[in-house]
């Protein structure tokens, strides 16, 4: 998308037409005291002294000489060097997001690929080229629930979904006549059939289920979507796409729409994003599904090609028709993503997952072991849990870090409830000599 700065005559016609003398005029309702002046001289650094002012910066970012153990949305994991060195080709990483994508064939595979890699995972008919992460996917999915449920309103999401994709559906349903409800986890920070059931009147539209939790413990989800059919609503499936390597995938569990954030999949966690989420749902929804979705198909000679099939973005279609007006597709990492799914195949991401199950799994059950902390051994988990200590957490964060490890992310900023309790990830990047030494930190007084 290209920009041109406007100049002489263009400033001054656009200040005449609306009363204004000056640029300076543009902004007289702001106190001087937040104006910045401009420089009578050139305040400018020099090359090396901007480089050595940038180094000294990144000094300040102790994150990489610590062993991370949270998670919650963003997880460590090994990025195969493969990754980088495809996503670095200038056709890939200059291309931001195809506007004419049907101009390059490669770029149209890449997301061909990566919809049928979701599907895969998934076990749905149907995905998208991507959103922008996790929280928007959810948020999407519960709009195209609207969509087809119509008239049907009410929105019921699990109170266990991550406390930012909570707010995210929040905001993004303000503006809708929809009725969103929160449904309570139980004492196991599950949710419970009967709660479900108490909740389905009044014809709700969708059920949204994040499994494993943001506590890390997978829910019931056969059960509580085969109630949520009964009722007439959709069930939707949150998930990080890892544990689909391992447990039962979203369709198998009777979801009609499966979303979440690639993360895991070969993107860093560089501070925080850029991700992307993934969509998928069954074959009869893929007329609500937003975003563009790519098809195959064969040229005038019969070779093989790419298209796209459905556009349904404003840019495309009539801004009243649109399924959204927020993203086309995260393309670049997108491909990230779809390498790192190749990479590691249709044998190594079962292996994956299972290597991040048991090492999350050795480390629960060695601090079941230690006085003063409490851990679930009976509730099943992927690569997350919790684990609470008779010390206050902030106490038992800074022990941690005198040892260089962030031991997990505080619960009660998000759940009040939980002030004692840490929630701990544990991903292939741990050894069991780290797993060993978290333990001994935790037995320190």
């Amino acid at each position: 998308m290209d920009f041109i700065s406007n100049q002489e005559p263009q400033i001054g016609e656009m200040l005449s037409a609306i009363g204004l003398q000056r640029m300076e005029d543009l902004f007289a309702g702001v106190p001087s005291a937040l104006k910045v002046e401009v420089p009578l001289e050139d305040d400018g650094m020099s090359e090396g002294e901007g480089l050595r002012l940038m180094e000294a910066l990144a000094a300040k970012n102790a994150f990489s000489s610590f062993e991370s153990y949270l998670g919650g949305g963003a997880y460590e994991h090994h990025v195969p060097a493969l990754v980088g060195a495809i996503c670095g080709k200038s056709e890939f990483l200059t291309s931001y997001t195809p506007y004419q994508a049907e101009a390059s064939q490669g770029m149209l595979q890449v997301i061909f690929e990566f919809q049928s890699a979701i599907c895969a995972l998934t076990g749905m008919e149907a995905a998208n080229a991507s959103v922008y992460d996790g929280a928007s996917a959810c948020a999407e999915a519960l709009l195209m629930a609207l969509r087809h449920q119509d008239p049907r309103r009410k929105l019921l999401v699990a109170e266990s979904l991550h406390p930012h994709y909570r707010e995210v559906v929040a905001q993004y349903l303000r503006g809708q006549e929809a009725q969103l409800e929160f449904i309570p986890f139980g004492s196991n920070g599950q949710i419970e059939i009967e709660t479900l059931r108490r909740h389905l009147g009044g014809e709700p539209a969708a059920v949204l289920i994040q499994s494993p939790n943001f506590f890390g413990l997978l829910e019931p989800l056969h059960e509580l979507f085969a109630l949520t059919h009964e009722a007439g609503a959709l069930a939707i499936a949150c998930a990080n796409p890892l544990a689909y390597g391992l447990y039962a995938s979203a369709g198998e569990c009777g979801a009609d729409i499966a979303v979440g954030d690639c993360q895991p999949f070969g993107i860093p966690l560089q501070f925080g994003g850029p991700y992307a989420g993934y969509m998928a749902c069954r074959q009869e929804l893929i007329r609500q599904l937003p975003g563009r979705i790519v098809g195959e198909t064969l040229d005038v000679e019969g070779r093989r090609g790419f298209v796209l099939t459905l556009q349904a973005r404003e840019q495309h279609i009539r801004r009243e028709k649109a399924k959204s007006n927020i993203c086309t597709n995260q393309a670049l990492a997108a491909l990230a993503s779809l390498i790192s799914m190749l990479w590691y195949g249709r044998k190594g991401v079962p292996a994956l997952a299972l290597t991040n199950y048991r090492r999350a799994a050795y480390l629960r059950q060695q601090l079941a072991s230690v006085q003063g902390v409490t851990v679930d051994l009976q509730s099943p988990i992927f690569n997350e849990f919790l684990v609470a200590f008779d010390q206050p957490v902030d106490e038992v964060q800074i022990r941690f870090r005198r040892h260089g490890i962030e031991p997990g992310i505080a619960l009660g900023r998000y759940f009040p409830s939980l002030a004692s309790y840490l929630l701990v990830t544990v991903t292939e990047t741990k050894t069991q000599a780290q797993l060993d030494r978290y333990v001994k930190v935790t037995q320190e007084r």
